[in-house]
């Protein structure tokens, strides 16, 4: 049984080496442990004030959103307007340009109906003319060619 002594005796130092490894280990633990939850207080006390600074910043940003909402709405309704009043003012102006297409047609015929009759009117006229020159004339040789009648002309 001697020989089993050391391994006793072996077996009480390992095992209270290890009760003081353990031990130790427990204090480092709990220190970490002690480390970890002060400082995630701390996290959570920084969280906490950036909240509440934050807090009237978002506010406003929140308002600003809204404010741009309504500002990208109002500018569509107003393109929506002018929309809307350009597409009159293009019906508006394709029927004046109709209109005056018609007009235009219309001036064109009637310019063709005045030529036509200018036309008529001057060749009435030559012919007028014509025939007025060739019946003076035809007066001028009888005249000339007739002596009794120049003779009666100047008795009268």
């Amino acid at each position: 049984m001697e020989d089993l002594g050391w391994l006793f005796i072996t077996i009480n130092v390992v095992g209270i080496v290890a009760i003081l490894v353990l031990g130790f280990g427990m204090i480092v633990l709990g220190r970490a442990i002690f480390r970890i939850v002060r400082n995630l207080k701390a996290v959570e006390d920084t969280l906490t004030t950036i909240g509440r600074d934050a807090r009237p910043a978002l506010d406003r940003a929140r308002a600003i959103g809204e404010n741009l909402n309504f500002l990208v709405m109002s500018v569509r309704k107003e393109v929506e307007g002018i929309g809307e009043t350009i597409s009159f003012a293009n019906e508006r102006l394709e029927d004046a340009l109709e209109s005056a297409d018609e007009r235009v047609q219309e001036l064109g015929a009637l310019i063709d109906v005045v030529q036509g009759e200018v036309e008529d009117t001057v060749l009435t006229a030559t012919s007028t003319l014509r025939g007025i020159r060739a019946g003076a004339k035809l007066l001028r040789r009888r005249r000339n060619d007739d002596p009794s009648d120049d003779e009666e002309a100047d008795e009268e």
